[in-house]
């Protein structure tokens, strides 16, 4: 029963710190996360061909227009459709 005793005793007193720790300010800060920045936005264009939108870095370009692939490139500039 002793050994109960100092476990209870350990518990208490350890709540009482974090209570005191809590009410005088005294926590140490929470972990950083490193944060990763932020991507600037894109503009979002339409492939001539499908009129799916695909952000303009991910888009195939040619002779002003915009393209969601290589393949919708070749068949907008080959007539089908």
């Amino acid at each position: 029963m002793g050994v109960l005793r100092f476990v209870f005793l350990g518990i208490a007193a350890w709540i009482i710190f974090r209570l005191v720790q809590r009410a005088l300010g005294l926590q140490p800060p929470p972990a950083r996360r490193e944060e990763k920045p932020a991507a600037p936005p894109q503009a979002m264009r339409p492939c001539a061909y499908c009129k799916v939108h695909v952000p303009e870095g991910e888009s195939t370009q040619s002779k002003g227009h915009f393209f969601c692939s290589e393949a919708h490139r070749d068949a907008f500039f080959r007539g089908q459709r």
